[in-house]
């Protein structure tokens, strides 16, 4: 990794708080440590990544079972080199933030890493990157996406209709996060790829980020989402875009920015892993839905109360397992069917 990596500057910055991330974070550790739950951070453009490292660094610590490390910045910007090291870190289970994103590695990513990229989330306001013609080819002609999230997107800047294909029908709308935004997590829960575009996040909040809107995500919500994709028990890449300091006059972007780094690595020290195969720690509910002629067959963890349910394969004798939500069964159980499940079942 020597030739691939460089120190940024911040690491020889003092942080003497001892209870700071900045402080407690190795880094370019000689040997990366794997354990149960590991995660490292890249940077890629060294400007905008040490500014964002410099107010993550001032956060707290309080991470007793995760092993964090900083890599540094790129220093060959060959994508070779760049898939390479993220195959690497993904090999060995361990997860991977990218800082100061470049528009030309989200292809490169999503074209290159077939295997470890099955589910991917975008969390964006209207989808510019999610339906630009380079990814939608991606999405459609490359058999290793199985499904695409459009997460947080408003409907005044989206027709909801350009997502009624199977593959985004887990797509989840600003309005209704924010009416529950529990219904994220079973959404993240089996996300191996995600995009936080900052664009998503409202205007009062993040002032210093190009084409935000009046509407759009709160911090609060942003972190929530961002917690929930380090509760989930599958190895992340996580790409933060959209972030410039040449904007950020007053440094909120970076503290923004910070901010979801931190919850996303409160979520990963959270992390249960949950095995909906393993019998004993799951219960079974099987519901009858006569008025669609069919039976579901809902699994809920004894350890973390998550829900999934087995959805059939037509004509296969197959099915495969979807995460969903308690709501999800409840409705069931009274005979309806929730969007989620209706358009899985392509009723």
């Amino acid at each position: 990794m020597e030739k691939w990596l460089k120190d940024s500057d911040v690491f020889f910055e003092d942080f003497e708080d001892k209870f700071s991330l900045g402080y407690q974070i190795h880094k370019r550790p000689e040997a990366i440590i794997p354990a149960a739950k590991s995660c490292v951070i890249i940077g890629i453009d060294s400007m905008i990544s040490d500014s964002i490292r410099r107010e993550l660094y001032k956060t707290s610590y309080p991470f007793d079972n995760i092993y964090l490390a900083d890599l540094g910045n790129l220093a060959n910007h060959d994508p070779k080199y760049f898939i390479a090291l993220l195959k690497g870190m993904l090999s060995k289970n361990i997860n991977v933030i990218l800082l100061g994103l470049e528009t030309s590695h989200i292809a490169v990513q999503l074209k290159s890493l077939q295997d470890y990229t099955g589910n991917i989330a975008f969390i964006e306001k209207a989808g510019d990157i999610f339906f630009s013609p380079e990814i939608q080819d991606i999405f459609f002609n490359r058999d290793h996406i199985l499904k695409a999230k459009l997460i947080g997107y408003q409907t005044h800047l989206l027709n909801p209709d350009k997502l009624k294909h199977k593959m985004f029908n887990q797509s989840l709308r600003l309005g209704k996060f924010r009416n529950n935004y529990r219904e994220a997590e079973p959404v993240l829960r089996n996300v191996e790829w995600a995009l936080f575009n900052m664009d998503s996040i409202r205007y009062s909040e993040v002032p210093g980020i190009k084409n935000t809107s009046p509407s759009g995500l709160t911090s609060e919500e942003s972190c929530q989402i961002m917690k929930y994709l380090g509760i989930n028990n599958k190895t992340n890449i996580v790409n933060i875009y959209g972030y410039n300091p040449k904007y950020d006059f007053h440094g909120q972007g970076a503290m923004m920015v910070s901010q979801l780094i931190w919850y996303y690595l409160e979520g990963l020290e959270q992390q249960i892993f949950d095995n909906v195969e393993d019998k004993k720690s799951i219960n079974t509910y099987i519901v009858d839905l006569e008025d669609y002629n069919i039976s579901l067959d809902f699994h809920q963890s004894r350890k973390t109360g998550r829900w999934w349910v087995k959805i059939p394969v037509p004509g296969t004798g197959n099915h495969y397992v979807l995460p969903c939500s308690e709501d999800d069964y409840d409705k069931a159980t009274k005979g309806e069917l929730s969007y989620r499940l209706f358009s899985e079942l392509g009723l």
